[in-house]
This record gives C-alpha cells, sequence and structure tokens, in this order.
C-alpha cells in the first residue's frame, strides 16, 4: 500500500504538524536530559569513581522503577482529564525542575536532584502517552496509520539528535558542564509547553466528556489494578499471546545482564587509564552504541512486517531468539569493543522486532474487551524483566565487567528460550496470521482465537 498520499495528506494537516512539533521537542529534550544525566552519573568527578555495576543497576532502577510502576495507570488519568493540559503541563514542570538539577547537580550525589530526576523521566510517560492517544483527535481514520508511523519514526531520531548534541559537546570539550546541559533540555521542555499550549485548546486533545470520566481518577485507579489481575487470568485462555510475552520478559531480564555487562567493560576492561585519562574514548564508544541501538530499532520496524508476512510471526520469534543466542555467544568468544557494537544492532532489532510482534499478538490475539488490561500486563511484565536482569547482573558480574562465563550462561538461556518457545507455541502462533501470511498457511489451526 502506498502513503505517499497519507504523507501529504498529514503535511497539510495544520494541526498534525503542531502535535508533531510538541513530540519533536520534548523528544529532542529528552534525548538531551537523558545524555546528560548519564555522563553526569558516570563521569563526574564530583559524584566519584563509577566502577561498580550494582551502581549503574541502581542507577538505572532508581531513574526508571517510578516511570515502570505507573506505566498501567497513565491511561487511567488521560481519559479522565485534558490531555492538552497534562501534555503542557507535565512538560512546565519538567522544565521547572532542570532549575533545581542545574543547582544541585554540581555539589555531588544529592537526592534532590536524584529525586527531580526521577519525576522527570516519569513526567515522560504522561507527554508520549498523551500525544499518541491525541493523534485521533488531530488526524483522520484513513491517515492514522501513517501519523502513528512517522510520529514515532521522527520523534526516536528527535531523542537520538538531543543525545548526539549532548555528547558531541563533551567530546569536543566545549566547556559546558553538566548543569548547562540540562538547563538547554529544560528550555526544550518549556518550548513544547509553549506550543501545545497555544496551538490547542483545552477540550481539542481530548477526552470527551463521558460516564468513565464522571467516575472519579481514585476509582479509576482501584479499576485498573483490578483490571490487570483480570488481563493476567484472561491470558490463561489466550495461549499465543501469552507464550510470547513470556518470552519478552525474559529476553528483557537478559537484556538488562547484557547491558550492565558492556557498560561496565566499556567503564572498566576497555578503559586505558594511561592513554585516555578522560575517557573521551569511552564516551565516544558509548555514543556509538546509543546510535546503534536507535539504528537497530528502525531496522526492526522496517523489517518486522515483511518477515512475519514472509515466515510467519511464530518462527519469526524463534529467528530472533537464535539471533540473540549467536550474538551473545560470540560476544563471549571475542570481548572486544567493536563486537559489543556489532551486537548492539542485532540485539536491538531482535528486541524491537519482538516487541512489535508481542503488541500485534494482543491487538489480534486477545478480545477487545481485555485489550487494555493486557497491554498492562505485559508493560509491567517488560520493565519488571529489565529492572530484575540489571540487579542479577550486579551481583554476578565484576568491576570491570569481563564476564565471558556470564555472557555464555545468557547465550545459552537465549537458546532455551528459542527451543521452548518453538515446542510450546507448535500449535499457538502469536496471532492468526493465516489469512495474510503465506507462512503461516500449513500451521495447525490455533485454539487461541
Amino acid at each position: 500500500m502506498r502513503t505517499d498520499g497519507h504523507v501529504r495528506n498529514l503535511a497539510s494537516n495544520r494541526r498534525f504538524r503542531h502535535l508533531l512539533a510538541v513530540r519533536l521537542t520534548s523528544q529532542a529534550a529528552d534525548g538531551m536530559f537523558q545524555a546528560s544525566l548519564a555522563l553526569s552519573v558516570f563521569f563526574n568527578p564530583a559524584l566519584g569513581e563509577a566502577s561498580d555495576p550494582f551502581r549503574y543497576a541502581a542507577g538505572v532502577a532508581i531513574l526508571l522503577g517510578p516511570y515502570s510502576l505507573l506505566g498501567p495507570y497513565v491511561g487511567t488519568v488521560l481519559d479522565r482529564f485534558s490531555r492538552r493540559n497534562l501534555i503542557g503541563g507535565a512538560n512546565l514542570v519538567r522544565a521547572a525542575l532542570m532549575i533545581v538539577i542545574c543547582l544541585t547537580l554540581p555539589g555531588g550525589f544529592n537526592w534532590s536532584w536524584v529525586l527531580c530526576a526521577m519525576i522527570v523521566l516519569a513526567a515522560n510517560r504522561f507527554v508520549l502517552a498523551g500525544l499518541g492517544a491525541a493523534h485521533p483527535q488531530v488526524v483522520p481514520e484513513k491517515d492514522l496509520v501513517t501519523a502513528n508511523s512517522l510520529a514515532s519514526t521522527l520523534g526516536a531520531l528527535a531523542y537520538g539528535l538531543g543525545l548526539a548534541t549532548t555528547g558531541i559537546a563533551k567530546l569536543m570539550d566545549s566547556g559546558v558542564s553538566y548543569s548547562m546541559l540540562a538547563l538547554a533540555a529544560g528550555c526544550g521542555y518549556l518550548v513544547s509547553a509553549f506550543v501545545v499550549g497555544a496551538s490547542f485548546r483545552r477540550s481539542d486533545l481530548g477526552p470527551p466528556v463521558d460516564d468513565d470520566a464522571a467516575t472519579g481518577l481514585w476509582r479509576g485507579i482501584a479499576q485498573t489494578s483490578s483490571g490487570m489481575w483480570e488481563g493476567f487470568k484472561h491470558l490463561g485462555r489466550r495461549k499465543g499471546p501469552a507464550l510470547v510475552m513470556a518470552v519478552q520478559g525474559l529476553h528483557r531480564f537478559l537484556y538488562g545482564i547484557v547491558f550492565i555487562i558492556a557498560i561496565a567493560l566499556f567503564m572498566g576492561f576497555f578503559w586505558d587509564v594511561e592513554s585516555d585519562p578522560t575517557r573521551t574514548t569511552t564516551i565516544s564508544w558509548l555514543l556509538v552504541l546509543a546510535v546503534l541501538g536507535n539504528v537497530g530499532v528502525l531496522a526492526a520496524a522496517i523489517a518486522t512486517p515483511r518477515a512475519t508476512r514472509v515466515w510467519g510471526p511464530k518462527n519469526w520469534i524463534v529467528v530472533l531468539m537464535a539471533l540473540c543466542a549467536l550474538v551473545v555467544a560470540a560476544l563471549s568468544g571475542t570481548m572486544k569493543p567493536v563486537m559489543f557494537a556489532v551486537a548492539v544492532l542485532l540485539v536491538n532489532i531482535a528486541s524491537q522486532g519482538l516487541k512489535i510482534t508481542v503488541d500485534t499478538s494482543i491487538q489480534r490475539g486477545v478480545e477487545d474487551a481485555y485489550r487494555g488490561r493486557v497491554f498492562s500486563v505485559n508493560d509491567t511484565i517488560y520493565n519488571v524483566g529489565y529492572l530484575a536482569g540489571l540487579f542479577a547482573a550486579a551481583f554476578v558480574v565484576p568491576e570491570n565487567g569481563y564476564a565471558p562465563g556470564t555472557l555464555v550462561g545468557v547465550a545459552l538461556s537465549y537458546g532455551l528460550i528459542c527451543v521452548g518457545y518453538a515446542y510450546l507455541a507448535r500449535d499457538e502462533a502469536p496471532y492468526d496470521a493465516q489469512t495474510w501470511s503465506p507462512a503461516a498457511t500449513e500451521a495447525r489451526p490455533t485454539t487461541s482465537q
């Protein structure tokens, strides 16, 4: 299906352009802030030498924990209050908190800037979810798929640009402090809040006023909590989606272990203190890894739709897990920086390809009445699995990150996941692809539909 006409329609849609501007300024600021935060945590002399895998895991967990826990409840808030006000208000709060971070960050470890950083990252959930929920309010239904794809792709590029800008500023030894980099991100949040406030009225981005909104926030939160349990029980009758969600949870656990090993290696084993006392090479490699990670995400978005049509979604999952097993096994045998760069690209292709297939599985294989609740369960599994992997690695990975034995264990685990899923899902594809996937025509009918 050609998308040229849809893109032209979106380009001439003033309301969509304004909403896209809100996203791009906000996500570019996210990239700048998160890069400056990572640099300040790992490379700021005021915070001491970063050489402990537990510190890496704790740093990520502290910052992503609130973001992860908020996930299932964001929709409850977005469905009861003006999305335009929530998006603008969240970015205004983040811009204000940047001032506190700028004042406290130079003094070393301080719970003031840690708490502010947690709030900034948690508020990002409301902004991105609110922008996604607002698309149907500004885009005709026939252009909605293209709008979602265009917004997410350009948003990822804006985020990557923010990361790269901050990284390059430090690599060039421009003299820009971590505080000034965070303040620049605050300016981006402020611009985003101004654009959404000036471009839309209070009710333009939804939600419509209905009975659900009148039930109250706290009742909605209680309903969300009980609904997640109902969604979990519903998965017992939908084996196809349940199995692929379990695969994703296990993958995120192993992904967290590899993440800690990679960070520890570049901060320890790969670092030559005599030739690179300022860690310029380390920062360069981490910037390369961040860019390649985003390239992998984009590549997966292009490859997955065709791959699931050619091979079928179940076989695509098996291929992705086999790819992870081979890549991690190769890492354990080489332990070279360039191999980790290649691995980041390939593992992120597998990670995003798996995520796309899981999301599609929930959309196609779960009854509409339970779909939102199952998505909440999946979101929790996705984040908790990753955090568990981070802390598991913290207890087994040495300070310099040199842990080929651990990587062998991860590779074997991926192999077991690949074989186990292929066996358990032999009659249960992630979703019914037989109507459009040639690879699925010979598969036996699933019982999950």
